[in-house]
């Protein structure tokens, strides 16, 4: 490439990087200033304590509730089922019915009351049969010993859960609470069912009752597409806002989301047990901060109110004393919208084509290969706007996150040069750097914010840029490796990559394993920092990379095998800005101190270089030698 067309590109990357600052400056503005977060209680807790403390009500413990700190209560429809726990009715099935009239020596049953079902009474001023005419296929009075009976035909089971609706004198109580009442609702395998129940969810809408909660694998109408985009035109039309519960996944909340114009809270459900409150604290404490979460489900687990209410004060207290004074208490909200401008995009795209095209001439120093960098890159922006298909931005921001680290460790030494270690250092910051802004710029806006759309290869991120580097240093040392005699020193490198290659394996991803000790400095440093820095970055990654700066000046080829742990630092700095839902200014900030630790730390590594590795290696050979 000539340096006229590298001056260009390079022109371009400088232009792309300042003109879309507003974009990343509007998401820094819109995190920063939805800062309140919500305590959820589910009400059918309360209906377990108060079957078992008749001296308790409802409306003492909902004025608990408020004075622990919780906004709003869930609420489910009473189903057939609730309503006999409730007292108001009396279940009875065929078998029973049957077991009473023998033991009573009355006439046995006759159709259609011999078919197996539930004989169903009204206890009280509750009135069953009228509130649930035409629930049922088919139900018939029966009456015996002056009791009414309203006689279903069915699966006793099946007749049980049958959803009746939402109990409004509930309803009244949580307002009447000052507090907010979340509706719940499943989805429904009966299409009548399920139209009767959003039918019941719209008619209680009022204020107070903002946002609604599913149930299950699936939101309402899932498996209808139609359906489901007028389920989601009602819902807005009628004002409700969603709630998506972090890692269940429910088929359909994605594009009744997008009907909804994206007016979604997020939501972390925890078990609460009197074992786990400290636990329960961070979670929901990080999970504010760090995470963009507004909202929590607390799923108390006591069996008794006398042990549920303290254990819900101990948590809401450790909450408070740990949780940043910028965030309050209060009723949970979505993002407000914005998106990024067309042309803060097609900018941005240009960027990209010259990043990924300098990169390629950078590491490759092959024309053939730089071009096809070039005009690959420039048909994907093609497509892009011919298409208007987000995906295509999704692919520009893997091959960004894939290049970004392989460029950074790859960047020409110039070990004569002054401060060389320090300038080598920031210039691969720099790079990744680049790389990072165009990926948050490219994949912005609410859905990203919120979840519903994330950036796509995140193992390809953990997987190429180490495997490139491997056999990028092997490649141009096969020969004299295979020649070369194994000695002491080769055995130590070799083991040194191994327990690193082990330990990281161990620690990617989700499920990654974590040992007790470990958790503990995590909380330790957040305690201090606020944020705790990336394992993999400040412990493995920059440190290594450092020491691979240093031995490049006396054993360059060498120094490649170091860059192969050492670029799991930058891959990592890159992968922590492809979670969109964390905010911005956490992922700077844990970044910022993964450099300045990494950097600190590569120096002591260097230092034992020095004082320690040469000596041993030294004093090995004298005793090989002897």
């Amino acid at each position: 490439m000539c340096t006229y067309v590298k001056k260009v590109l390079i022109g371009i990357l400088l232009a792309a990087l300042l003109l879309t600052i507003p974009s990343a400056f509007q998401r820094i503005q819109i995190e920063e200033s939805n800062k309140k977060f919500e305590s959820i209680i589910p009400f059918k807790l309360t209906n377990n304590w108060l079957v078992e403390d008749p001296s308790l009500t409802k409306e003492s413990i909902l004025t608990d509730f408020k004075n622990t700190g919780v906004q709003s209560v869930s609420l489910e429809p009473d189903t057939v089922s609730t309503l006999e726990r409730k007292g108001l009715i009396t279940a009875v099935s065929t078998s029973r019915m049957r077991e009473h009239l023998l033991l009573t020596q009355q006439d046995p049953l006759e159709a259609p009351f011999d078919k197996p079902g539930l004989f169903v009474h009204s206890n009280g001023s509750f009135d069953f049969e009228e509130i649930t005419t035409g629930f049922f296929e088919e139900d018939f009075p029966f009456t015996i010993n002056n009791e009414d009976y309203l006689f279903i035909p069915g699966n006793a089971s099946t007749i049980l859960s049958v959803p009746i609706g939402f109990d409004t004198e509930v309803i009244a109580a949580i307002l009447d609470a000052d507090l907010m009442v979340v509706p719940r609702l499943s989805n429904y395998s009966d299409d009548v069912q399920l139209e009767r129940m959003i039918d019941e969810l719209l008619s209680i809408k009022q204020p107070g009752i903002n946002k609604v909660l599913f149930n299950g694998a699936a939101v309402p109408a899932a498996s209808d597409p139609v359906r489901l985009k007028e389920f989601g035109a009602q819902l807005k039309n009628a004002g409700y806002g969603l709630m998506s519960i972090e890692f269940a996944g429910q088929t359909g909340l994605n594009q009744l989301a997008y009907v909804n114009d994206l007016n979604l809270v997020r939501l972390h459900s925890l078990g609460v047990t009197d074992g786990n409150i400290a636990e329960s604290s961070e979670k929901i404490v990080r999970a504010t901060k760090e995470r963009n979460m507004r909202a929590f489900f607390l799923n108390m687990t006591q069996q008794e109110y006398e042990n549920a209410l303290p254990a819900l004060q101990q948590l809401q207290a450790e909450v408070d004393a740990a949780m940043p004074d910028s965030f309050v208490r209060g009723k949970s909200r979505t993002f407000e919208t914005y998106s990024v401008p067309l042309w803060q995009t097609a900018i941005a795209l240009l960027g990209a084509i010259a990043f990924l095209t300098l990169a390629a001439q950078s590491v490759f120093k092959h024309t053939r290969l730089t071009l096809v960098a070039l005009i690959g890159s420039t048909l994907f922006v093609i497509a892009y706007f011919v298409t208007e298909q987000s995906m295509v931005l999704k692919v520009f921001g893997l091959a960004i996150a894939i290049t970004a680290p392989i460029w950074s460790v790859l960047l020409k030494k110039e070990s004569e040069k002054k401060w060389y270690l320090i300038r080598s250092y920031s210039q691969a910051i720099a790079i990744s750097a680049i790389g990072i802004w165009l990926i948050v710029v490219l994949l912005n806006g609410n859905q990203y914010l919120l979840g519903i759309d994330l950036f796509r290869g995140v193992s390809l991120i953990y997987i190429v840029p180490i495997a490139f580097i491997a056999i990028y240093a092997i490649w141009g040392n096969i020969k004299p490796l295979l020649k070369a005699n194994v000695i002491y020193w080769h055995v130590a490198v070799i083991a040194i990559i191994s327990g690193i290659a082990l330990y990281y394996m161990s620690r990617t991803g989700n499920a990654g394993e974590v040992s007790e000790l470990e958790l503990q400095a995590r909380l330790l440093l957040e305690q201090i920092l606020y944020v705790r820095p990336r394992t993999k970055e400040f412990l493995i990654g920059f440190p290594l990379f450092i020491l691979a700066l240093h031995v490049a000046k006396s054993y360059p080829k060498v120094s490649y095998f170091l860059l192969i742990p050492g670029v799991i630092g930058f891959l990592s700095l890159v992968n922590t800005f492809t979670h969109l839902h964390i905010p911005l200014l956490i992922s700077l900030l844990r970044s910022g101190y993964s450099i300045v630790f990494g950097f600190i730390i590569g120096l002591v590594l260097i230092w034992l270089y020095e004082i320690i590795w040469k000596k041993m290696v030294t004093i090995i050979r004298m005793r090989w030698q002897d």
